[in-house]
């Protein structure tokens, strides 16, 4: 008896289960991808942990979750605090990429932590805003254009 089928079935077999586990693993990281986003990837949660010689409120966030949310500069968001204040913020680099007297969000080039200010003002003092409390932010969704 001659069995030249055996060791071509054999590689056979390994190329389907190969090409069957590489079908299940893409189809797998596609399905992931395109998860819509939770509530929990909306909002995001810090407390602040300082307020500066400024009066600007200091948090414990870092630059990580807001690429994660896919927000960048120039992006509108809320924050609500403790006390249950609301106020619009502006995302921004400098201090000076808004006006006088408006509230805006930017990381400190030092301490890469994220700062929630009014510029040339004191948010603290104005918010009645202390250390240790949390704050939630949240993008605003922009209009749409028709």
């Amino acid at each position: 008896m001659k069995f030249y089928y055996q060791p071509y079935s054999y590689c056979w077999k390994l190329g389907f289960v190969t090409l069957l586990t590489t079908l299940s693993l893409l189809v797998g990281c596609s399905q992931k991808a395109s998860v819509p986003e939770t509530g929990e990837m909306t909002s995001l949660t810090g407390t602040i942990v300082e307020i500066d010689d400024h009066g600007n409120a200091v948090t414990d966030l870092n630059i990580a979750p807001f690429t994660e949310r896919g927000w960048k500069l120039e992006d509108t968001l809320e924050a609500t605090f403790a006390t249950g204040q609301k106020i619009q913020i502006k995302f921004v680099e400098n201090y000076g990429d808004v006006p006088e007297g408006d509230y805006l969000g930017r990381f400190s080039t030092s301490t890469h932590q994220f700062k929630i200010a009014i510029n040339m003002g004191n948010i603290a003092e104005s918010l009645k805003l202390e250390s240790n409390s949390k704050v939630v932010l949240q993008k605003v969704a922009s209009p749409s254009t028709n």
